[in-house]
């Protein structure tokens, strides 16, 4: 069994830089996604073109899900240094150009330089963090990680709102250069502290693909996204267009989710030590399926605060699994092919991201399409999303393989 390791030993020595820089860009990127969907409809009264609306989030997701691979082999062969530097100067190239942008066909194709900076710098410094801590100093940084997304959660929406409603939209995207070059610089330091991984010959234990058995916990990964994502892009459509609660009701709802997330991803990091992958994965999937049917049957009559509930429960579930599934992939990663390894976690994450809402949305319009009511295309993107989190569920026993 591991040794426990304490808080503030993360943040002393020389990893100590390596850790607030890592938590910084943590930060940035839930800055940014939660910023970015508060302005949007001040961006659309400002440079029109409604139709290219979604591409604006696509065409993120999409360019850091290319990049991820890219960033994480690169880490592996150089060392992370030198490609989160580059993937870091696209990023703030990209963040620049979109508070710029003078349409909204340009405002997509500067998400998608921002994404390939985004995706491919985040991707390299979990490879850092993979190499740099042991297991419980892994789960401890996971931990922290988790709760980079409260005050963005509480705060951020509100704060994409008051500039766009005051000095204008663009200063959602200036504003964060500041942090940027800060993260870079705590980071740096750390990173370059991490020498390339050495190469091996064809018999050695360092080469990729990794062992058998971490696809589970790669698929694990991506189920658990699919499922809370694919319910939460909905609820505050199903607050707001089926029970007729205000968006701000709609959105409390959705940050408890973001704040219990972190209460149980706090609560992992202090039981990985002593309970298995394989018990973890289970409780978090199963608390998750449960949350998921909570919702549905919010779709009905039921006191709204069964819907509160049950969100307020989904974050715990996901901050039990998800970690563990994570934590199971950075243990079975050969030495030398880290990056290779969080690059494919990566890439199955943003694509649950991405399927998540369009199969959802699917739903929705095949509906409506057949003149079915809006509670039915709800239940159908819901009933994805159980389906996702009982596949999860189903793979929990093989992160035991990989357990303590």
């Amino acid at each position: 069994m591991a040794q426990t390791l304490r808080w503030r030993e993360l943040f002393q020595g020389s990893r100590g830089k390596l850790t607030a820089g890592i938590l910084l860009v943590e930060f940035l990127v839930a800055v940014e996604a939660l910023v970015v969907v508060a302005i949007m409809p001040a961006v659309r009264r400002d440079l029109g073109g409604l139709e290219y609306y979604g591409l604006v989030f696509t065409g993120f997701s999409l360019a850091a899900l290319v990049a991820s691979p890219i960033g994480g082999r690169s880490a592996d062969r150089r060392g992370p240094a030198r490609p989160f530097l580059a993937f870091a100067a696209v990023f703030i190239a990209g963040t620049v150009l979109c508070g710029l942008a003078p349409t909204m066909p340009a405002l997509v194709l500067t998400r998608v330089l921002q994404g390939l900076g985004a995706g491919g710098a985040y991707t390299v410094a979990l490879t850092a963090l993979t190499r740099s801590y042991d297991d419980a100093g892994r789960a401890r940084v996971l931990a922290l990680l988790a709760g980079a997304w409260i005050i963005p959660g509480l705060l951020g929406p509100s704060y994409g709102a008051l500039l766009a409603g005051s000095i204008g939209w663009r200063w959602a995207f200036f504003s964060i250069l500041p942090l940027i070059v800060v993260a870079i610089a705590l980071a740096f330091p750390g990173l370059r502290a991490i020498k390339p991984a050495a190469r091996s010959d064809a018999t050695s234990p360092r080469r990729w693909p990794p062992p058998a058995g971490m696809p589970a916990a790669i698929l694990t990964i991506f189920f658990l996204i699919f499922a809370f994502i694919g319910a939460e892009y909905f609820i505050p459509l199903m607050l707001t267009a089926v029970r007729g609660r205000s968006l701000t009701e709609a959105g409390i709802v959705v940050t408890l989710g973001t704040v219990s997330w972190s209460a149980g991803n706090w609560w992992q990091s202090r039981a990985v030590n002593r309970i298995s992958a394989r018990s973890l994965g289970r409780v978090g999937a199963a608390i998750l399926a449960l949350a998921i049917v909570g919702i549905m049957l919010s779709l009905a009559d039921l006191p709204l605060p069964v819907a509160y509930a049950s969100w307020l429960l989904a974050g715990v579930g996901m901050g039990i699994a998800y970690p563990t599934a994570y934590l199971v992939i950075m243990r079975a990663a050969p030495a030398g092919g880290e990056g290779a390894a969080v690059s494919a976690q990566q890439v199955a994450e943003r694509l649950a991201l991405a399927l998540g809402g369009a199969l959802g949305g699917t739903s929705i319009a095949m509906a409506l399409a057949v003149h079915a009511s809006l509670v039915a295309g709800l239940l159908g993107a819901l009933v994805l999303s159980l389906a996702s989190a009982l596949a999860a569920l189903a793979l929990a026993p093989r992160l035991g393989r990989y357990s303590h």
